[in-house]
């Protein structure tokens, strides 16, 4: 199997910042409370609860790695994040505040030393007035920065238990060249990134199935992301997952996380997958048949994210040109790689990115941390007659949590030449 994602440096890296944002927020805190003669519990138990979290951190990390949490360890993972991300919310708040009192200190120290070289007279009358209305807003200003830290946590709580299985529907029109008439109006539901160990239980896949079902799909299509790491996390969506049903049954490929295992657990993912009814195309394709004409569904392994496993050429061997290809590949990096302008592919279908899992769609507005890694991080991309579609997944890697960025399943119209423009929307 691949090498794993080496991730020692990127969790020490992770656990620095979520130490010193720790230290940061908590030492302004206990100024906070000691200005405000509190009891020092109120800052106490919550230094005591810091140091907890940090070994549950390095526990977690340790014992497996962000990138293969599931079961206990993800939910783990979720009360360490509840209690670190929101942090980052407050030092934004407060943080410009220290750095205007930063540089204000650094300008009246100046001030003074500039006055005593040249021998000028201060008036203390006049600052005696001014201070103690400064002291008052200084101390409003502190008391509201601390209520505003009360927004993150809902934000990141929100993100836990609301929006992590909200999930939502994408109706996206595809205009295919070559597209045979036959085709027009056939319908495919795409799954990706199911990561079936970062639900607590089946309930969430059967939410998604129950979806599938309203949408009546002639094809189910799952981009890869099965699992986290291991095949045994099949077990809790099997029930729900051997229920999928479409006229032209579920087709799928593989992606990065269903090769962190050995070549036995690898095997025995593939065979559960199959065993479920899904034709799991790895480097392979299928032909859909209708009035004579042919659409051409493929599947390559993953490649992306230090693995190579896709091969193209074998998945399009015996593809006549005139065929329409519809590809299922991971990650969509892939489709600069290997596909535009070198292949012969009318869509590609990808998830991987999650979305960035955080991020704002609003007013127009979409923006996601997944944009600074991904040029294509979600949607519809199109180069000439080219298009690639990338999922947001249904699941999660790492903070069980989505903020902003719902989980996604997507439902695309074909449409030949000239019946429809391409054109998504979202609907819950």
């Amino acid at each position: 199997m691949s090498l794993q994602p080496n991730i020692l440096l990127f969790s020490t890296f992770l656990g620095l910042i979520f130490l010193l944002l720790d230290i940061y927020v908590l030492r302004r805190w206990m100024q906070h409370v000691q200005r405000r003669q509190l009891h020092p519990l109120w800052y106490r138990a919550l230094w005591g609860i810091a140091g907890i979290m940090f070994c549950l951190f390095w526990y977690v990390m340790l014992r497996r790695h962000i990138f293969r949490l599931d079961g206990l360890d993800a939910n783990l993972f979720g009360f360490v994040t509840l209690w670190y991300l929101p942090k980052v919310g407050i030092a934004l708040v407060l943080f410009p505040r220290d750095l205007y009192k930063g540089l204000r200190w650094i300008v009246d120290m100046l001030r003074r030393r500039g006055k005593q070289m040249h021998d000028n007279n201060t008036e203390p009358a006049a600052d005696i007035v001014s201070a103690a209305p400064l002291a008052s807003r200084r101390e409003f200003i502190g008391t509201a920065a601390w209520g505003i830290s009360a927004v993150p946590y809902l934000m990141v709580g929100r993100g836990m238990w609301s929006t992590l299985y909200d999930f939502h529907v994408s109706n996206v029109e595809l205009s295919i060249p070559g597209l045979p008439r036959v085709f027009d109006g056939m319908r495919i539901a795409q799954l990706s990134d199911i990561h079936a160990g970062s639900f607590p239980d089946h309930t969430p896949f059967q939410e998604v199935r129950y979806i599938l079902e309203s949408l009546k799909p002639d094809l189910i299509a799952i981009t890869g992301d099965f699992v986290n790491q291991r095949s045994q996390e099949m077990a809790v969506i099997a029930r729900e997952y051997a229920k999928l049903k479409a006229p032209y049954g579920v087709v799928a490929s593989l992606g990065n996380h269903d090769h962190y295992n050995t070549q036995e657990e690898h095997d025995r993912l593939v065979a559960t997958i199959r065993e479920l009814g899904t034709n799991l195309l790895i480097n392979q394709h299928i032909k859909i048949r209708e009035a004579g004409s042919a659409l051409v569904l493929a599947g390559t392994d993953n490649t992306g994210f230090r693995q190579s496993y896709a091969r193209l050429d074998t998945a399009l061997d015996g593809v006549f040109d005139d065929e329409p290809v519809i590809l299922l590949a991971h990650d969509p990096t892939f489709w600069d790689k290997e596909v535009v302008p070198k292949r012969r592919v009318n869509v590609m279908l990808s998830g991987h990115t999650h979305g960035g899992q955080f991020g704002i769609q609003a007013l127009g507005l979409e923006w996601s941390p997944a944009q600074l890694v991904y040029k294509q991080w979600s949607g519809l991309y199109t180069n000439g007659e080219q298009q690639l579609y990338v999922n947001r997944g249904i699941g999660t890697v790492g903070p069980p949590m989505r903020i902003g960025i719902p989980p996604e399943t997507t439902l695309f119209t074909l449409r030949s030449p000239g019946v429809g423009e391409n054109m998504t929307h979202n609907s819950h």
